[in-house]
């Protein structure tokens, strides 16, 4: 220890650092950090979370929105109507229209002749449904449509047509009075509401009506009674100019009053001669050219018709091999049916 001059110690007494202030300070800050701390949790954990349960929009698809989109610039553009002021004369002009053309209509009193009244009992399934169609085969459907038989063919039909060769050959064999009697169960079905017709042809074509008629009683009677006469083959379904067998004109014919359904019954194929049967010259593509013409049908017309074929009690030679053979082919050219008819001897 180093001592002044005067003989005292020359160290001052240090000065002493308060550890327990300190010490009591730091143990406060924590307990203060740690209630902030403890506050703060219970304060953020008290806070539910609220959530939405929002509901997806509708998919709308990609075209329909266009369209409604394209709708409505279209109605902006548009503008409305206006309405225009009319001028009306008090006094009755000096012009006249002339008197509109008669235009036939179905014979309305007989329209309610109800076919079903002719079906078998227990044939419609669907008879709660009247005219507008149901699940019987034996049921005329509504708009016009007919489901019936012919030659034992089912069909349906807006418009039928019927297409017989009265060459002495096929005559002979009966084939009218199976006709008449065929026609009169098909006819007896049909809706009134739908359309048949009767064309008999030999190289040439003749029709019962020059249009197709509605199916009412007093027609019906009126077709059966003509197909029930005695034609003559030499001045009835004849072309001038030609001869031989054959229905493409009876076709031409029918396709032309709007059928969408014709039965063609014969026994020959189709020849035709341009001039008389012994002097005349076949038309070698005669067959062909039939054929050709149903199957451009579709898209002459614009609609769809079929043809079904009756091959009548053929001949059992060459010649009634080859009616078969056409038949066969006429009736697929088209999606009908081909049924034949054989001879009892």
């Amino acid at each position: 220890m180093a001592l002044n001059r005067s003989g005292h110690s020359d160290e001052r007494p240090r000065a002493r650092i308060p550890w327990d202030g300190i010490l009591s300070s730091a143990v406060f800050h924590i307990i203060l950090l740690a209630a902030a701390a403890s506050l703060t949790v219970l304060v953020i954990k008290g806070r539910e979370k609220v959530m939405f349960d929002a509901k997806q929009p509708p998919s709308v698809p990609a075209r329909k929105l266009q369209h409604s989109i394209r709708v409505k610039q279209m109605q902006k553009q548009v503008r409305k109507p206006q309405i225009m002021q009319r001028l009306m004369a008090k006094n009755p002009g000096s012009v006249s229209l002339p008197e509109l053309p008669d235009i036939e209509t179905p014979d309305m009193k007989n329209m309610h002749d109800n076919p079903m009244l002719h079906n078998k009992a227990g044939s419609n399934l669907g008879g709660l449904g009247g005219f507008g169609g149901g699940a019987g085969r034996g049921m005329t459907g509504g708009g016009g449509y007919s489901d019936t038989q012919f030659f034992g063919q089912n069909i349906r039909t807006r418009a039928v047509c019927i297409l017989v060769d009265i060459s002495p050959s096929v005559v002979k064999k009966g084939v009218l009075e199976e006709v008449r009697n065929e026609a009169m169960e098909m006819l007896k079905s049909l809706n009134p509401g739908t359309k048949f017709n009767a064309i008999v042809f030999v190289d040439g074509a003749k029709a019962f009506n020059d249009q197709m008629l509605f199916a009412t009683a007093e027609n019906r009677e009126a077709a059966l009674t003509w197909l029930s006469r005695n034609f003559n083959s030499r001045s009835e379904g004849n072309r001038k100019g030609y001869s031989g067998s054959t229905p493409s004109q009876a076709i031409e014919m029918a396709v032309e009053m709007g059928c969408d359904t014709m039965f063609v019954i014969t026994d020959d194929p189709p020849y035709l001669k341009e001039g008389d049967a012994y002097t005349g010259v076949e038309i070698e593509s005669h067959a062909d050219d039939i054929i050709d013409f149903a199957k451009g049908i579709e898209t002459q017309y614009g609609r769809q018709v079929k043809i079904h074929t009756i091959c009548y009690k053929p001949w059992n030679n060459e010649k009634g091999e080859q009616a078969k053979q056409f038949l066969k082919k006429l009736a697929r050219s088209t999606g009908g049916r081909y049924r034949l008819i054989k001879r009892k001897d």
